[in-house]
Parts: C-alpha cells; sequence; structure tokens
C-alpha cells in the first residue's frame, strides 16, 4: 500500500505544483516576516507546525495545537494546506507509523519526535509532581490538556509571545484560567524571582519542561539556567530538556529572525557517554534518555533528557 501511496503522493505533487508553491511562499512570509513584525519567535511556531503535522499524520494526536494554530496571525491556514495536502493524502493512504529510536529524519521533522518522547516523561511524572513549569514556553498545549487536573501550571516566556498566544488561546476557545503566565526575558530577568511572586512554591517537587530551546543558547547560559532551577527547586524535581549535536548546530539556525544555533553536544561518537559526561559535570542524575536520529547512520541528532534534580 506504502507503494501506491507514493505514486499517488507524485502525480498530486506535480499537478498541485503551482498551488504548493503558493502556499510554501505564504507560509514563508507569515512564519519569517510576521513573526519578526510582531517580535515573536518563528522557531516556536516551527515547533508547533511539527505538532500539527504529527496530528494530521497520525503519530501524536493533539487537537489543541491544531485549534490554537488556527487562530495565530503568524500562521497562514491557507497556505499550509496547500504546501501540506500532497503529503496528507499519502498518509491516508497508508498511514504513517512512529518507532522509538529509529527515526532517519532531518532538522525540520525533529519537534514532531522529540514532542513523543518528553510526553513520555511527562506521564511517568505527572503524579510524583505538584507543578509544572514549562520554561520558554512558545505555543506548546501541554498545560491545557489532561495535565491541568494534576497540578498548577507556570509558562514562562516573553511577553510579546505570551501575548498573543494568550489572544490565541480565547479565539480558539481554550481554557487557560488554570495557567499562570510570567512575562520574562531570561537573559535581563531573574525569572524564579517573578515565578516566586506569581504562586511557585520552591518547596514543592516540580517538574520542569524546557524544550526546544538549548541549541540557541550559549554553554554558559545553560549551565546558569540549570543551576537557577537547582537552586530554587526542592531536590527530587524534574527538569525534561533536550540536546543537540554538532552536527546540527552546524547548521547555523534561523537567519532571517537571528534564531542561531549556538550550542551542541559531539553525539558523533560515544553519544551516552557524551551526555552522561555533561550532566555530571551539573551535578544531576541522568534518568530516561531518548537519542533521536541514530538510525540514519551519521550519529544521534539530539536526545530527550530526564534530570533528576
Amino acid at each position: 500500500m506504502k507503494y501506491i501511496a507514493l505514486i499517488v503522493f507524485v502525480i498530486v505533487q506535480i499537478l498541485l505544483l503551482p498551488l504548493t508553491l503558493i502556499g510554501v511562499i505564504l507560509l514563508a512570509y507569515k512564519l519569517l516576516f510576521v513573526s519578526k513584525k510582531l517580535g515573536i519567535s518563528a522557531t516556536a511556531l516551527s515547533a508547533l507546525w511539527g505538532r500539527v503535522i504529527a496530528h494530521y499524520l497520525g503519530t501524536r494526536k493533539d487537537e489543541l495545537a491544531t485549534k490554537l494554530c488556527a487562530t495565530l496571525p503568524n500562521v497562514s491556514i491557507v497556505g499550509f494546506w496547500l504546501s501540506f495536502f500532497p503529503t496528507y493524502i499519502r498518509y491516508k493512504i497508508s498511514p504513517a507509523k512512529f518507532e522509538p529510536g529509529k527515526e532517519t529524519f532531518s532538522v525540520t521533522s525533529i519537534p514532531a519526535s522529540r514532542s513523543v518522547y518528553f510526553d513520555r516523561i511527562i506521564a511517568k511524572q505527572k503524579n510524583n509532581v505538584e507543578q509544572f513549569v514549562v520554561m520558554g514556553a512558545g505555543y506548546d498545549t501541554r498545560s491545557f490538556g489532561d495535565l491541568k487536573n494534576n497540578f498548577k501550571c507556570f509558562e514562562l516566556d516573553k511577553i510579546n509571545t505570551q501575548e498573543i498566544k494568550i489572544e490565541s488561546l480565547k479565539k480558539a476557545n481554550i481554557d487557560s484560567s488554570h495557567v499562570t503566565f510570567v512575562d520574562v526575558d531570561f537573559t535581563t530577568e531573574k525569572w524564579y524571582e517573578k515565578l516566586e511572586k506569581l504562586g511557585y512554591n520552591p518547596i514543592k517537587k516540580t517538574l520542569f519542561l524546557w524544550e526546544g530551546v538549548t541549541p540557541y543558547l550559549l554553554e554558559n547560559d545553560i549551565k546558569k539556567t540549570i543551576k537557577e532551577i537547582k537552586t530554587h527547586s526542592v531536590s527530587g524535581s524534574v527538569l525534561a530538556t533536550d540536546f543537540y549535536s554538532t552536527r546540527m548546530v552546524s547548521n547555523k539556525g534561523v537567519k532571517a529572525t537571528n534564531e542561531m544555533f549556538l550550542f551542541g553536544l559531539d553525539f558523533s561518537t560515544s553519544p551516552e557517554s557524551v551526555l552522561k559526561s555533561f550532566v555530571e559535570s551539573e551535578n544531576l542524575t541522568l534518568d530516561s534518555f531518548y537519542f533521536m536520529g541514530q538510525a540514519s547512520g551519521k550519529g544521534a541528532l539530539g536526545v530527550v533528557t530526564e534530570l533528576i534534580l
């Protein structure tokens, strides 16, 4: 069936090529130029796109992500469907399967895969903690689903991103009344002071989610943030975060929005040893971890980690 699906995909793609190109242009305009005009992160939107695509392909369901995406000002839904429709048809004929540890993906398909691994860590920890803090939340939707019944939720991000997200959540009729939004510039403000003023309790076990952020930071800033999280949380709290290879970092990032890759770990040989060495240097305990992209034959592209504080 997958060969029939591929043939159909090629035919549809050729027939709709002019429309597909229009779709790509619409998406790029909204993603790069509108995001820049609004002063919000384009990479945060790319992560959301990954979850939306995974939802429609059936590899990771996220209805809230599709609702939020449809209301954001830097998204072109018309552009999305014009460019995505041939792929959608292909996988409707032959459904996609997510096989953990066997990804052969490129940089652009990371968000959909890593989200599955983060979901596993969150599911494992959700009954062991009392607070959920999303660092650099962007357009993550986990706080608005089943997790809202488990613990108190906090989302930290820049004010521009948060204002647009809150407005879009309202338009999408997604309840956010249980979430405390903490607007903060991580580079200039003491985020933990703002967090505590708005109700965060440092003596309660907490799950920190820090997804898709570390490659855009300098190594010293990453280590500083990890130290701050440890200092302002009780022992036994958890940091779920991801790190990427120097191979991925060499792709530089998104020049149009000045969001450049800055930090990576050398996973070309002995990736597990490299990861453990970094974690131990920060006095953390490594629990579960999931390397991504090893099946490509070029070494792991990144890793999602569960770190005990």
